[in-house]
């Protein structure tokens, strides 16, 4: 077993906080507090982006903290990563049905921190596209994402199929795989998720309501 730091610690919790408490705002309020929420947090980590990018002195609020605590080391000059998940779960919210809203948050939060979390502490073989990620890491994803999919439509009362639910984290742990920049799978692996959720059950595309 490989010794997690405390720092990596600290970045996860932070990377799962939005599936704790976001969770109860898309369940239980009605969408339009969910897409003030949503929207209000992607206008603020664009805006801490932006001001790294172009290296503006000023404080944004929430996302300046989370900032300091989360940045690796080449995020210096940009958030990248917590610009592209803030807008793509706005994008989310607002155009798709809530089971798919729910389901992109938590195999976005709870599969990929998993993903890490394990894949550095225990090792082992790397996947052969990615030598940055491990074979363990990604069944531990895989396993996360299906538990986390089904606590979605339990908890929002729905039926479903564990095959399908399997076959979307399977696809979700693909895309996580892939040899690219890791801040655009905070894009890819909700999307795709809450795409392919919506193709499967329908549903009003840029609903009022939930």
């Amino acid at each position: 077993m490989n010794r997690i730091s405390r720092r990596e610690l600290i970045r996860k919790a932070w990377h799962i906080s939005p599936g704790i408490l976001g969770a109860p705002i898309i369940v239980f309020t009605p969408r339009w507090v969910t897409l003030l929420v949503v929207w209000g947090l992607a206008f603020l980590y664009t805006l801490q982006h932006l001001k790294l990018r172009r290296g503006w002195k000023f404080t944004v609020p929430i996302a300046d903290i989370s900032y300091r605590q989360m940045a690796r080391e080449d995020e210096v000059d940009n958030y990248l990563g917590s610009f592209l998940f803030w807008v793509t779960m706005a994008m989310i919210c607002s155009i798709f049905p809530k089971i798919a809203a729910l389901s992109a948050l938590w195999v976005s939060t709870f599969g990929d921190c998993f993903n890490a979390i394990i894949g550095q502490a225990v090792g082992g073989p790397k996947i052969p596209w990615n030598k940055r990620k491990t074979i363990i890491g990604s069944a531990t994803m895989f396993g996360v994402s299906l538990v986390m999919l089904v606590f979605a439509h339990r908890v929002l009362g729905m039926q479903y199929s564990l095959p399908f639910l399997g076959l979307v984290a399977m696809i979700a742990v693909f895309l996580e795989s892939l040899p690219i920049p890791s801040a655009y799978d905070e894009f890819t692996v909700p999307f795709a998720t809450a795409l392919l959720i919506w193709l499967a059950y329908g549903g009003e595309l840029l609903g009022v309501t939930w």
